[in-house]
């Protein structure tokens, strides 16, 4: 099925692949835009976050969808741009340090709130959607730039928890990072951060048992990840002070949020046997344009967990799976509101069970008595 869409796609000339190609700049143009606007200071911020609400909300949901596979042409293009994003990063740190260390925040509040927003989802968008991606990669050098943009929402762990649980467990009930059927936004926040860390910790405390090495040492991978965010933290503070502390790990903290709410949306409600195979049923999947080029086509979810291994601009669509109705940044902000989310996902997760789901997946959520949409009798089963 997924062979014959792809056959059926129209390839592109080398100028359109160019242009393709350049699209996945924007979030690094964006995080350069968030560090101009700290420069320029007064309210530009709030123009990059104008600019960020139009860009990945409304006009998301002008821009059609986006069904191309690209291909490696411009592969040396798309991992520069990756690894581009540590330095801009470092930068837009350095600049919320200076910010700190130059302005009386009690004097600018509301301004001091814009650049913590702006900060906080740039944090976000390329930190913990970089750092992702080259968390699926081997060798020293990703990995290490992985850990360090994500200690800039102190979310190193993930490196762990993201390969070694997620991506086995997806759709378990005790899988912290999918949100269960019913389970509102912050619960879910608390729940998923706090066992993204316990579980990762139990991870690498089980692979130390195994070779026999001593939990609490240098051997731990949990807790070497924590160098990343305190160079950062200890950097931060040589250059602000106290107050660039302070907003640091408010826009952290905000950056942490923003990366949880988009877990919440990829999984929600969705359900997998134990021990059943990962399928594409298994994630919500989003092919708006702007969605997939702000977050280097991770909207293309099910692609990405059947094999997590690809790179970004290898990820592909794939016909009859789950879909969100909306772009990424626009189901987010529906998450927000619990009734609003409800009225969208409910008719999303019936038809999930009418079409998607096994008949062990729907006797786990007739079991914890979650809604279930029961499959007509002569609509049987489709899936493994």
């Amino acid at each position: 099925m997924v062979s014959s869409t792809n056959e059926a796609k129209t390839r592109r000339t080398w100028g359109s692949g160019i242009l393709a190609a350049g699209q996945y700049a924007s979030a690094n143009i964006l995080l350069l835009l968030g560090s101009i606007s700290l420069l320029v200071g007064g309210w530009m911020p709030f123009v990059v976050i104008l600019l960020i609400m139009v860009f990945g909300s409304f006009a998301d949901e002008l821009s059609g969808e986006d069904l191309d596979r690209l291909g490696d042409g411009a592969r040396s293009f798309y991992n520069v741009n990756l690894y581009l994003a540590l330095p801009l990063m470092c930068l837009l740190a350095v600049l919320l340090a200076v910010y700190a260390r130059n302005t009386t925040i009690t004097d600018h509040p509301l301004q001091t709130v814009g650049v913590i927003w702006v900060v906080g989802y740039l944090f976000a968008l390329v930190g913990a959607t970089v750092g992702h991606e080259l968390t699926h990669r081997q060798g020293r050098i990703p990995q290490t730039v992985a850990h360090v943009l994500l200690g800039f929402t102190f979310n190193t762990s993930f490196v762990i928890y993201h390969v070694h649980v997620h991506h086995r467990r997806v759709g378990s009930y005790d899988e912290a990072s999918t949100a269960r059927r019913g389970e509102r936004l912050f619960p879910f926040l608390l729940r998923a951060i706090h066992g993204q860390y316990a579980q990762a910790a139990n991870v690498e405390a089980e692979r130390l048992r195994r070779k026999g090495l001593p939990v609490w040492s240098g051997h731990n991978r949990f807790i070497q990840a924590l160098a990343a965010p305190l160079a950062i933290v200890v950097v931060v503070v040589l250059i602000g002070g106290a107050s660039a502390l302070l907003l640091f790990v408010l826009a952290a903290l905000l950056g942490r949020f923003f990366h949880e709410l988009i877990n919440y949306v990829q999984h929600y409600g969705i359900v997998r046997a134990d021990n059943a195979p990962i399928r594409p049923r298994h994630s919500w999947d989003c092919y708006h344009r702007l969605s997939n080029v702000l977050h280097y086509n991770l909207p293309r979810h099910s692609d990405h967990h059947m094999f997590a291994t690809k790179p970004f601009w290898r990820l592909d669509t794939a016909e009859d799976v789950p879909m969100l109705p909306y772009g990424y940044q626009t189901m987010a902000t529906f998450a927000l509101v619990y009734p609003v989310w409800r009225y969208i996902m409910q008719p999303l997760l019936a038809d999930w069970d009418t079409r998607f789901a096994s008949d062990a997946e729907l006797e786990i959520m007739r079991s914890r008595g979650w809604e279930v949409t029961e499959r007509p009798v002569e609509n049987p089963s489709i899936a493994e």
